[in-house]
């Protein structure tokens, strides 16, 4: 810890005069060419997006009701199907020379 103190102590004005030295022009700037919302293609962008999201979320619920209802008459229609009464194969079971025999 005072190790830290005393490189903070040495280094920080250093650091700081440092800071305020550097050029701010030095750094190129984009200039802006249109802002958000300003012209129509923006706004195109965002009516296509939009109506993509909407039908993909239409499409989307359409078919998870659509898919419930099938599961649900399925499970139905297996439930009313008639039940036998398992029973288990006899053990051993036949080999083939034995069923010709």
């Amino acid at each position: 810890m005072f190790s830290c103190r005393a490189a903070w102590r040495r280094c920080g004005p250093l650091a700081r005069r440092a800071a305020y030295r550097l050029p701010l022009d030095g750094v190129q700037r984009q200039p802006m060419s249109s802002v958000p919302g300003g012209s129509g293609q923006n706004i195109l962008y965002t009516v296509l997006c939009g109506g993509a999201l909407v039908g993909a979320l239409s499409y989307g619920y359409k078919t998870v009701t659509s898919d419930h209802e099938r599961f649900i008459e399925r499970v139905s229609e297996i439930r009313a199907r008639p039940k036998t009464e398992w029973t288990p194969k006899p053990w051993p079971p036949k080999g083939k020379d034995e069923d010709e025999a």
